[in-house]
């Protein structure tokens, strides 16, 4: 039987529908299905998500600052105040289970600052490639780097590998509980992971655009599903 993986609702347009896609499609050839958790009755979302054998944060609108101590700069997007609520809630509760986490570019973000990290709400002027490129999607557009003894250099077998760029926020103070296990070309963390827990990473990138043609990409979903099987 499959494992079924809980991901927050992103929305039903027609661009949203294409994004969601491309999770459930990796997910699928890992051998997981996925169940969609609509977020506007909170408490219900957080008990429906419990019943799934692991978690995904899924990419999406800007973190509000204020959740990190900061008030939003002019270059900061307008918030999902639902999914910042939500999803909160479900990191808290799933995260005694000890059922695998998993949790993509917002996802990563919210990790950070749910364990007290911050973020940089723009990084335009401080990048030296640009990181929100979208039409390299498919194929990447730089390298980051997995330090050793971490969940990702295992995953990978690589000291590196080239990810797709598609955000203009990025972890700044990393949570104090958190290993940072990847690291782009021009210094930003781009990974993130939690020791204490059998299977809790967060990336920047995202593989979910890569990995019907990136093995390595795609080892990321199947290590997450047979996370989620107990293997």
């Amino acid at each position: 039987m499959n494992p079924v993986i809980a991901i927050p609702q992103m929305g039903n347009d027609l661009f949203r529908r294409y994004m969601k896609s491309k999770y459930v499609q990796s997910l699928q050839r890992a051998g997981a299905d996925v169940r969609w958790i609509a977020l506007e009755d909170t408490k219900r979302a957080v008990s429906e998500m419990l019943e799934c054998s692991g978690l995904l944060l899924p990419g999406g609108a800007d973190i509000n600052p204020k959740l990190y101590g900061q008030e939003p700069s002019e270059k900061c997007g307008k918030p999902n105040e639902l999914r910042d609520t939500a999803e909160w809630r479900m990191l808290e509760a799933f995260l005694p289970s000890g059922k695998p986490i998993f949790c993509i570019c917002r996802g990563v973000q919210l990790l950070n600052v749910f364990f007290g990290g911050s973020l940089h709400q723009d990084i335009r002027d401080l990048q030296t490639y640009k990181h929100a490129d979208f039409p390299s999607k498919n194929r990447g557009c730089h390298k980051v780097s997995f330090p050793p003894d971490t969940r990702l250099r295992e995953i990978f077998r690589e000291e590196s590998a080239v990810v797709n760029s598609l955000h203009h926020q990025a972890v700044n103070i990393p949570g104090p509980e958190l290993t940072v296990s990847a690291v782009s070309e021009d210094g930003f963390t781009e990974g993130l992971e939690l020791s204490s827990h059998p299977f809790c990473i967060g990336i920047q990138w995202h593989p979910e655009h890569m990995s019907k043609k990136n093995e390595r990409q795609q080892n990321l979903f199947n290590a997450f599903a047979r996370a989620c099987k107990g293997e």
